[in-house]
């Protein structure tokens, strides 16, 4: 990718996403992953959580 294509400054780890949500008092359930596979043309989950990562979290009381 060509430089300034992404302010690295604005990406979160996941350890900051989890403190944002503990903040909002939602429980990170579970973590995952993904990476892209150019040759199959789709998507899959990684236990690699250091670039591409979702997360499931429920809110306190629900």
């Amino acid at each position: 990718l060509p430089n300034g294509t992404h302010q690295w400054s604005s990406f979160l780890t996941p350890e900051e996403l989890v403190l944002i949500l503990q903040r909002a008092s939602i429980n990170v359930k579970e973590m995952a992953g993904f990476v892209h596979s150019p040759l199959a043309g789709r998507w899959s989950l990684s236990d690699d959580i250091s670039v591409n990562f979702i997360a499931f979290g429920t809110k306190d009381g629900q």
